[in-house]
Parts: C-alpha cells; sequence; structure tokens
C-alpha cells in the first residue's frame, strides 16, 4: 500500500500552530487525551494538529485559545507587520 501524499504543501502557520499548541499542551502537564476531552474532540485529531497535518477551522482555533487562556494571536503567533 502506497502512503498518501499531500496535493499541496502544509501551510507553516499550520505547522507553527501545531508546535504552538504542543508546548502549551506540555506546559500545562495535559495529554493530548485531557486536552481532546476539553475541546469536545478525539485524540488522534489533537494529534493531528500538534503534527501540522490537520488545519483547524476558526471555531477549533477559538477553542484552544480558550483552554488555553491565550489571546487568538498569541496562539497563531501573530505578529503585525506594522511598525
Amino acid at each position: 500500500m502506497m502512503a498518501r501524499t499531500r496535493k499541496t504543501p502544509i501551510p507553516k502557520v499550520v505547522i507553527e500552530f501545531g508546535k504552538k499548541i504542543n508546548t502549551l499542551r506540555i506546559e500545562r502537564k495535559m495529554s493530548q487525551m485531557d486536552l481532546g476531552a476539553a475541546l469536545g474532540i478525539d485524540r488522534e485529531n489533537v494529534r493531528k494538529y500538534e503534527k501540522g497535518l490537520q488545519e483547524p477551522k476558526l471555531s477549533t482555533i477559538i477553542k484552544f485559545s480558550e483552554v488555553f487562556e491565550v489571546s487568538f494571536n498569541d496562539l497563531l503567533s501573530y505578529k503585525n507587520s506594522k511598525p
């Protein structure tokens, strides 16, 4: 069986989001299962988000922001490019 390949590369913002939620989860001593329960999703989806394999919907990003008690901008590592 051949491994599936993506038609388009994973956007950098999705990979960075995954790293950020992984770091926040570990800092809070939560398992993927704990985080999934808090978000109302299963552990496998948490894993996919952390690995950058699944792009979250806006509503899911908001849930992560609420669970971790961080701003939306902090969660996405958004930096305003204005001086």
